[in-house]
């Protein structure tokens, strides 16, 4: 089998608790992980773009958008996780970038930064991007996640809440000061592995961090790994809710 460079895996699946069946939402004529697939097929950094999914369904909507799907468990507990499940069929890549399915809008010259960082530097195993919190609004919003960094561009914290947090001011609304936004970042739903770490994730002991606030990288922060944040061109949104979505629609019917 001869080894790639990069690929793209968009895990996909219909149990979403706040948006049910959102990955096929099609009111712009596509279903919505349609539009993530199409978004990484433009950027020139990947051999194949492939979904990883559960869902016959969705293994439907591939086939009549001519996206190669690949069946994994109904069981796998994360995105990445079902990434790794797809591993033995993607051609022992060198770099796998997990974009999930609700993130439609992640500029392909990001994904082509993610895999050159990775690439370049072996011993980066995990990297991801972010973007500014511009919204002071979504200081406080759960759906939205944080992040931290070091001077060097690596994670030290992810979180639902408000992080950093201000003894200065209150920092929900407009009262966020201008300092508190800058230092936290908003993060996006894309990860980039080295292949072998993908691979190791499920071998990482559990996190009561993860645990406490729904995020798988809080493992692998945990257990010490690196994870190198790029910061993202645009500011692209997670599709979470349904004013997500219809936002989402509005945008594709304007062009934007």
């Amino acid at each position: 089998m001869t080894a790639r460079g990069a690929v793209a895996v968009i895990p996909v699946r219909l149990g979403s608790a706040r948006l049910p069946g959102k990955a096929l939402l099609d009111e712009t004529g596509r279903p919505l992980f349609v539009h993530t697939a199409q978004q990484a097929r433009a950027a020139a950094c990947f051999d194949e773009v492939v979904v990883a999914t559960d869902s016959s369904e969705v293994m439907g909507a591939c086939e009549a958008h001519d996206i190669r799907p690949i069946l994994t468990s109904e069981t796998a507990p994360s995105g990445s996780a079902r990434c790794a499940e797809a591993l033995p069929e993607l051609g022992d890549p060198a770099v796998v970038v997990d974009v999930q399915g609700d993130w439609p809008e992640v500029p392909p010259a990001d994904l082509e930064r993610l895999v050159a960082c990775l690439s370049s530097d072996p011993a980066i195993p995990i990297a991801t991007l972010s973007c500014l919190l511009d919204d002071a609004s979504d200081f406080d919003n759960p759906h939205v996640v944080k992040l931290v960094t070091d001077n060097d561009g690596r994670a030290l914290y992810f979180s639902r809440a408000a992080i950093p947090g201000s003894r200065a001011a209150p920092t929900n609304g407009p009262d966020a000061t201008a300092e508190t936004l800058r230092l936290a970042r908003r993060h996006l739903g894309v990860y980039g592995f080295q292949a072998p770490t993908l691979a190791s994730l499920a071998d990482l002991p559990d996190s009561p961090l993860e645990g406490r606030e729904g995020l798988e990288q809080l493992r692998w922060l945990t257990a010490g790994l690196r994870i190198q944040v790029l910061a993202s061109s645009g500011t692209p949104r997670g599709i979470e809710t349904r004013a997500d979505y219809d936002a989402f629609v509005e945008r594709v019917a304007s062009g934007r």
